[in-house]
């Protein structure tokens, strides 16, 4: 694999890192603000959404967000 490979794999990878980690950073300033979720404590949904990466975090805004 040559630098330009690797220079473009980089290029495609960077966006999706940056949205995952700005995914996660609104999830726990959404829970913590909030201080109530459905089906979980905030405890659990904190640790589901920051070591589940990006797809904890779509669950947690799926199905643990709750209604205020």
């Amino acid at each position: 694999m040559d630098s330009q490979q690797i220079l473009g794999i980089i290029k495609l990878i960077w966006p999706l890192a940056l949205l995952q980690f700005g995914l996660q950073v609104y999830c726990v300033i959404d829970i913590v603000r909030r201080n109530r979720t459905r089906n979980l404590s905030v405890p659990i949904w904190l640790v589901i959404v920051i070591f589940g990466e990006i797809l904890g975090s779509i669950i947690y805004l799926i199905i643990g967000r709750s209604e205020e």
